[in-house]
């Protein structure tokens, strides 16, 4: 993991586009099993139990805490489409041409069946966008911008439909297994109570730990709120483990509710304003905001929107959260690269062209003819129905007005433009969530006839499409972005986007507020600013 940091930091430090930092990271990790190689007496294998139960809850609790839940709203339908849709049509596209595609070339490779050719389909749909985000942060995107939310959220729900439909899968590698209505219903049936039941568990564990805050408030220390909190937010995950069904999809429910109920969306109680006069510049430490700001973190209709924390515990809460993530993330490909090229697995050239092959067309296919009903619909704003019950379900202080909630102002629906599409596309790299899923596919025994015969070709099939799609996908995407149109300032202190990537895009009324600092000649708020401190006479 130090030596990690160290590739990690020459890559940003000496701008290396053709090479993701994630790809750096796999890097290490190949370079460590190498070493481990030639140990004498070193034996070592992939745990998929450290890392499906430690290393990745972090990350996916991470994800849903700090996704813009402002931008996530209004970009929800375009996120499920593609999370929840996109994942089964690629699933389904994948396996077609896994299985087809093995067939025709007879003899040079061995036919993958039908459910192990779903199984691939299901473990390889799920996306790993951490590459693909440290290009857009780089290029000066941040985690409102609406491309940036949209690979974000998309990958952040994509991977808990994945596991989801694997597990479903992976239950019929039997060699009694015959394709029937009954057999479908099951899938299906079974499909939908993982999911429900996995969003039930982590909404009402939020749900408790934003009771179990507001009983404690006051009676705990900051350094106590910070542990409960992470206490509260891994709960779920091993609850719905333990039930054999998705421990992703319940942290993922768990993280945005408890953003909602105990961190709290209105985060400005206690802010400095900066006034500038002439060529003076005076700091006023606390600042109180007028009536209607004020109305903002008083009231909502299903919360209180400054939160169940205390100001402090607040703060460190966001910190831990993303050091932890980035240290798992870190590790996770590293961890990855020790295994990638094992010689153990048995490679086959076609087989491997075929899988980096349906892992792009999968892609091609469904991002466009997606992206075409979703811009139907926007051209009905047919979406404006849903979003009101999102925003209903999650408001955010630009939403009150007055201390009420006026769901009638609702912008129109966006359409995705050609660039954005080509961004989606080029965002599906794949990584450690499909190494670790095609590790749990059961081995085939004989004595009770389960598994799969076929697990070393699919093992080898996953590593060639994680290799190419993160060295070679992640490695263009920076020269790709700029062809079509997106390029960064010269300055590396001033990234700017130079053509945005979705139209209608308007700047956020807190946009002006940064780091706790409000320029009072650009703030948005219309009230006039009380100053609490006895220092206006030096103004």
């Amino acid at each position: 993991i130090a030596v990690c940091c160290v590739v990690k930091s020459a890559i940003r430090y000496y701008k290396v586009r053709w090479l993701p930092e994630a790809a750096g990271n796999i890097l290490v990790g190949v370079i460590g099993s190498s070493i481990l190689g030639v140990i004498p007496n070193t034996n070592f294998s992939f745990d998929g139990e450290l890392f499906l139960r430690v290393m990745l809850p972090p990350i996916i609790f991470d994800a849903s805490l700090s996704i813009d839940k402002k931008a996530f709203r209004r970009l929800f339908i375009p996120i499920v489409v593609y999370a929840c849709i996109g994942t089964l049509l690629s699933t389904v596209i994948i396996a077609c041409i896994i299985h087809n595609g093995s067939k025709m070339m007879g003899s040079f490779c061995e036919t993958i069946p039908v459910v192990e050719s779903l199984a691939f389909g299901c473990l390889i749909s799920s996306i790993d966008p951490i590459a693909i985000l440290s290009v857009l942060s780089s290029m000066g995107m941040s985690n409102t911008d609406s491309i940036y939310v949209l690979v974000f959220g998309e990958s952040l729900f994509n991977d808990g439909v994945a596991v989801v439909l694997f597990q479903t899968v992976v239950r019929f590698l039997d060699d009694s297994f015959v394709l029937s209505k009954e057999t479908v219903m099951d899938a299906i049936s079974h499909f939908i109570v993982v999911s429900l039941g996995s969003i039930t568990i982590g909404v009402l564990t939020a749900v408790m730990s934003a009771m179990y805050f507001i009983s404690m408030k006051g009676c705990q220390t900051p350094m106590i709120e910070v542990v409960a909190f992470f206490c509260w937010a891994l709960i779920p995950y091993y609850i719905a483990d333990g039930l054999d069904w998705s421990g992703i999809v319940s942290i993922a429910a768990t993280g945005i509710v408890m953003d909602l109920l105990v961190v709290g969306q209105f985060k400005a109680n206690n802010v400095s304003a900066t006034i500038e006069s002439g060529n003076d510049v005076h700091v006023i430490e606390d600042v109180s905001i007028s009536n209607n700001a004020r109305s903002l973190g008083r009231q909502n209709f299903l919360f209180n929107t400054h939160g169940q924390l205390s100001t402090t515990a607040k703060t460190h809460v966001n910190f831990v959260s993303e050091i932890f993530a980035t240290l798992m993330e870190t590790a996770i490909f590293a961890y990855l690269g020790l295994f990638l090229l094992s010689s153990r697995y048995h490679w086959n050239f076609y087989l491997t062209i075929l899988a980096v092959f349906s892992c792009l067309a999968s892609r091609a296919i469904m991002i466009p003819g997606l992206s075409a009903i979703i811009n139907f619909l926007a051209s009905r704003n047919y979406g404006r129905k849903v979003r009101k019950v999102v925003r209903w379900l999650i408001p955010s202080h630009e939403d009150i007005s007055n201390g009420h909630l006026d769901l009638n102002q609702s912008p129109p629906d966006k359409k995705l433009d050609s660039r954005t599409q080509i961004v989606l596309w080029i965002a599906g790299l794949r990584g450690a969530m499909s190494f670790a899923l095609v590790e749990n596919i059961p081995l085939y025994d004989s004595s009770t006839g389960f598994g799969s015969k076929l697990k070393p070709e699919l093992k080898a099939m996953t590593s060639a499409s994680i290799i190419f799609t993160v060295f070679i996908c992640g490695g263009t995407t920076f020269y790709i972005l700029k062809y079509i149109g997106m390029t960064i300032d010269t300055d590396p202190k001033t990234l700017e986007m130079t053509v945005p990537l979705t139209s209608n895009q308007q700047e956020s009324p807190s946009s002006n507020m940064s780091d706790g600092v409000i320029d009072i000649s650009r703030s948005s708020f219309e009230g006039e600013v009380q100053v609490v401190r006895q220092r206006t006479s030096a103004i």
